[in-house]
């Protein structure tokens, strides 16, 4: 005799099975554990956050898609405070937090770009509208009087002082939800992709 048993567990995501074999005179029972997952009317939040009607292309597309939102998401309210706050862009903050951990010392503008978590390749702009607030400053280098470097002023250190107690604040507010599992989950996932991520194009 064969039972089959679904379990209709909604946290399992992939088919399994267990067997168990059980012997009685003249009986032989075998017994089937399948997991399954109904998918049917299933909406992904990333497809509700975009409004997607139709299903994606590939799981790598709604992936990307989803890494992209959240880290719009996750990432506008900073940026909407540091607009406020200190009239500056998130890109701006960070060339300032690049500056002031090699401070004293001080980092050409030919490797500023390299440094930054979004690079731009525009790094004279945005040291330019940082020197003209007076958060940082230019010189020519000491080796080679060609290359312009670049340090934070007291002015920069003191503002991003100021900022301090908000950075270390706001990574908990946005993230603190997923709990201390799910977020060491997202690292070693977020992990991976840097370290195993393709070449396009």
């Amino acid at each position: 005799m064969i039972t089959v048993r679904p379990t209709g567990d909604p946290a399992d995501s992939a088919l399994c099975w267990t067997d168990q074999l059980t012997r009685s005179p003249g009986i032989s029972v075998l017994t089937i554990v399948v997991a399954t997952t109904s998918m049917v009317g299933m909406t992904s939040r990333i497809a509700e956050e975009l409004k997607q009607k139709s299903p994606f292309d590939s799981v790598e597309q709604e992936v990307f898609l989803g890494l992209r939102l959240a880290a719009a998401r996750v990432l506008d309210p900073w940026a909407a405070f540091l607009k406020t706050a200190a009239q500056l862009s998130p890109v701006q903050y960070n060339v300032l937090r690049v500056l002031r951990g090699s401070h004293p010392g001080k980092v050409a503008s030919s490797d500023l770009g390299e440094r930054l978590i979004a690079r731009d390749p525009d790094t004279t702009r945005l040291v330019d509208r940082l020197s003209k607030r007076g958060l940082v400053k230019r010189s020519p280098g000491l080796k080679d009087r060609r290359v312009v470097e670049v340090a934070i002023t007291e002015k920069g250190l003191q503002l991003l002082r100021e900022l301090d107690p908000h950075v270390e604040r706001m990574p908990k507010a946005v993230l603190g939800g997923l709990g201390r599992t799910r977020l060491r989950q997202l690292r070693t996932l977020l992990d991976a992709v840097l370290a195993e991520r393709g070449q396009f194009p």
